[in-house]
């Protein structure tokens, strides 16, 4: 808004003007020389020639300087010049032009207005800085222009000023801008702008409170109303929808609101799934329930507006929400039932459609919507569409046979197409519609996807516990068999001196049944039968002791990286058995990699919080500690992934692998409550992911059962220990040293069912100077107590599984008339395979089967002393 100004020239320093004085000196010479001529006498001609040329040659010369340094121009810029100076002399929009003195190089009309100066006066022209003065906002927006000129750089503020510079209204607004101007000359100047914005400020103000009075009649409205994205954030929702769902309008902007946080029973695949034509607005009409804030339910009618674009997607939605609960509607009869039906329609747990005579998708509630592509273009919906390839013959048929009412479809259990192992179960009934209408049949569906995985969980479950126990039945049996071999292979070797052939046939035969017996342990370790030597231990401890032996066993080609996680968790278990797991895992990372590669192994902490998002099969909610083993290698495919975990499966050549290192593992890991998780894929390597329960140490934890009856090989080093869960502490612990002296005296009762394990038992005992009395069963020990005292017997040597009565049975006999006696218990089985038969708190020692006749003397001299 520009006052009104006389008419005046603008104050314009920057351009050079030419001379009227000039040009008419410049004429008169020439009109002098020209009348000179007619004049003088002809001999004088040449002299006046001659000067006349060299006059103009000089002020030829002379232009041309001043057409160099910019005071001369040639008229056609000039005018091109006038056009642009024309047009800026005449705009609205103040322009002021400053030099780096701050000196007045130009200022057009609209800015003097704003100065309110006498036209043409340079005087009269006041600067941004002392034209703009009030309150602080006004000096802070006007100091960073200023500051923005003084740097070279350009600046926009919008100012609003009391009074107006125009005075014409009692405040103004004013957009003000700055920037650097290159000159000719080449120097700087700097160009203000200034434009008085008022009249747009109040209309945008106007606009927004009409907008603010649409808002709260929308608002105030007798409908809901909301609206919402593609992908289901809710953009707007009005009050009286607020007030329907119990929020409160501040609390639904202060959070990402989606729709199915306001719609029940899976009700938003219903909207997602509205179709058009590219470039139509689609509406339907959709009956369902919404969902209050505090889990109850409104029954509602959606208007449910949905604009397509070019292209085919859809846009922002629009949805106009009518109440039909019976405390809004008041309604009865008809109206109830319909509501009713619809709720009844959509919040079924059953898939329901109506489909038409072609198979075509007419209608469906929420749950089948969940079963569509999410797309939202237009095109044929079709039943077999929904469904894997290899199935679609027996949908059609059993669709076929309810559109014509021909017999009872049966249900039909069908994978799904789209996501990999999806799938459901479908029921197809006749529509009992008119011939005339459309719909045909009706098709419920049943998603049966967790049931399946379920379904398949537990088959895997009962196939590795019936493997399982197989395992452990036979190692039990061939345990019995190892016994007797290694038994009286020691008994053999005692009579050839070290340097007889014989001797060392003997030996060979021991060390076939050693490797024999790793192969029993092997197979209890998966069937979890395996006999424990748990204890605290720091599993990032324990790695880095496995360092040297990890890379002698995966060799130079593979790179090894041990990353600890900070702070670990303790854990509770066998620390053997999971050296053995981790080396077995390691080498065959190795096989994986025959060309090089990375072998990493990771730990961390997993809190409860997190369990659930690691989504592995069996793994319950608690604080584990977890062990990555990655490697780089060719990687699985899902089959083989699948079977990794069974008994003597190798996809490895035969005499490199027995197919019981991954199946140790497995025992191992679930027998101490833990779980195993492969990640695997064809050219990109696997990961073995150990889930290993958190242990918080108690008194007695690093003293487990058993500690004294450790398997050992005749050099001394651990054999590998199958993996199981924490045994208690009832068990005698004896402090294992070096026994010099393996003769002794005693009575012993050795109760053995197998002749040929009591045979080599009792020849070793006697030759190391024990009184052995032998019995063939429990029943057959209790005989003998009646030909021998009890007192006398010193020690008892007793099997576990013997028929008639089995150890446990025997101990409690035993325990009743002598309390104090001690016992030593072999078994080819786990001692927690027999220990919940026995009362809590029996003392007893243990010997795990296969043992050497070293093992059997150091054990008994240990306990009888």
């Amino acid at each position: 808004m520009l006052k009104e100004s006389p008419a005046g020239p603008p104050i314009d320093r920057s351009q050079r003007h030419g001379s009227p004085v000039l040009l008419l000196l410049v004429t008169l010479v020439v009109v002098g020389s020209v009348l000179s001529l007619a004049v003088l006498d002809e001999r004088h001609h040449a002299t006046v020639l001659t000067l006349f040329l060299a006059g103009f040659a000089a002020l030829g010369v002379l232009a041309a300087f001043l057409y160099a340094v910019g005071i001369l121009q040639f008229a056609g810029r000039a005018a091109r010049n006038d056009i642009t100076k024309a047009i800026v002399d005449g705009a609205e929009e103040g322009q002021l032009i400053l030099d780096r003195e701050g000196k007045v190089l130009y200022a057009n009309d609209a800015y003097q207005s704003f100065c309110g100066g006498v036209p043409g006066r340079a005087a009269s022209i006041r600067p941004v800085e002392r034209l703009f003065s009030g309150g602080s906002d006004v000096s802070e927006a006007v100091y960073r222009l200023a500051q923005a000129a003084r740097e070279g750089r350009g600046a926009t503020e919008i100012i609003r000023l009391v009074p107006a510079l125009t005075g014409g209204t009692s405040y103004g607004w004013y957009r003000v801008r700055v920037r650097p101007l290159s000159r000719a000359e080449g120097d700087t100047a700097v160009h203000w702008r200034l434009t008085d914005i008022t009249r747009d400020r109040e209309k945008h103000e106007n606009e927004f409170q009409e907008l603010q009075q649409a808002i709260s009649y929308l608002d105030s409205a007798p409908a809901g109303f909301f609206s919402a994205r593609p992908e289901g954030r809710v953009l707007y929702l009005n009050a009286t929808l607020a007030d329907w769902l119990d929020y409160d309008l501040a609390e639904i902007a202060d959070r990402d609101l989606e729709i199915r946080d306001i719609v029940a029973s899976g009700g938003e695949a219903l909207l997602a799934h509205v179709q058009g034509q590219p470039g139509a607005v689609r509406t339907e009409t959709i009956d369902l329930d919404l969902k209050r804030k505090g889990g109850q339910r409104l029954p509602v009618r959606l208007l449910h507006r949905v604009a397509f674009a070019a292209d085919g997607t859809a846009g922002v939605s629009r949805t106009l929400v009518l109440n039909r609960s019976a405390e809004a509607s008041g309604a009865e009869g008809l109206r109830d039932a319909e509501v009713r039906f619809a709720r009844l329609f959509n919040t079924s747990p059953f898939a329901i459609a109506t489909l038409s005579r072609s198979g075509g998708i007419e209608s469906t509630n929420a749950r089948f919507a969940g079963f569509l592509p999410n797309q939202q273009t237009a095109g044929p919906r079709d039943l077999l569409s929904l469904i894997a390839p290899a199935d679609r013959a027996r949908i059609e048929a059993a669709f076929t046979m309810a559109r014509h009412g021909t017999g009872e479809s049966e249900p039909v259990d069908v994978s799904l197409a789209g996501e990999v192992g999806r799938s459901a179960r479908f029921f197809f009934v006749p529509s009992g519609a008119s011939e005339r209408s459309e719909e045909a049949v009706i098709a419920y569906a049943l998603e049966t996807t967790d049931e399946k995985k379920l379904q398949e969980q537990l088959f895997q479950s009962m196939k590795m516990n019936a493997v399982g126990q197989l395992a452990g039945g036979v190692a039990h049996d061939f345990n019995n068999h190892l016994q007797a071999i290694v038994g009286f292979a020691d008994l053999l070797a005692g009579n050839f001196r070290a340097t007889d052939p014989r001797h060392q046939d003997v030996m060979q035969i021991k060390n076939s049944a050693n490797r024999a017996k790793s192969l029993v342990r092997q197979l209890l370790a998966f069937s979890r039968q395996q006999t424990l030597l748990p204890e605290t231990i720091d599993l990032g401890d324990r790695l880095g002791d496995l360092n040297a032996m990890l890379k002698r066993s995966i060799g130079p080609n593979v790179e090894l990286d041990i990353r600890h996680g900070r702070d670990l968790w303790p854990t509770f278990a066998d620390p053997a058995s999971f050296d053995n797991m981790i080396i077995n895992l390691a080498v065959n990372a190795r096989d994986a990699m025959p060309e090089g590669g990375r072998l990493t192994i990771r730990t961390s902490n997993v809190p409860a919080a997190e369990t659930d998002s690691y989504n592995v099969e069996g793994l319950k909610r608690g604080d584990y500690v977890l062990v990555d083993v990655t490697d780089s290698g060719s990687g699985m495919s899902p089959e083989v992934r699948r079977k990794i975990f069974e008994p003597f499966f190798t996809t490895k050549e035969v005499g490199r692998g027995t197919g019981l290192g991954l199946s140790s593992v497995y025992g191992f890991v679930t027998q101490s409550n833990g779980s195993i998780d492969c990640l695997s894929e064809l050219g990109k390597g696997t990961t073995f992911r150990i889930f290993l329960p958190r242990h918080v140490p108690r008194a007695g934890d690093l003293l487990p059962a058993g500690a004294d009856m450790a398997a050992a090989s005749d050099d001394g080093t651990p054999e590998m220990a199958a993996e199981g869960q924490a045994p208690t502490l009832a068990a005698a612990v004896v402090e294992k040293v070096p026994i010099a002296d393996l003769t002794g005296t005693g009575t012993i009762l050795l109760v053995e069912d197998e002749d040929a394990v009591r045979n080599f038992g009792a020849r070793a005992l006697r030759s190391r100077g024990y009184t052995v009395i032998e019995a063939q069963s429990g029943v057959d020990a209790l005989h003998q107590l009646e030909t021998h005292a009890i007192e006398d017997i010193d020690l008892v040597v007793s099997d576990v599984v013997m028929p008639e009565m089995d150890g446990p049975s025997l101990l409690r006999e035993l325990r009743a008339r002598k309390p104090e006696i001690r016992v030593i218990f072999v078994s080819g089985y786990a001692e927690e395979a027999f220990r919940k038969n026995l009362p809590e708190g029996q003392q007893f020692d243990f010997l795990p089967k296969p043992f050497s006749l070293k093992q059997l003397i150091e054990a008994v001299k240990r306990v009888m002393s």
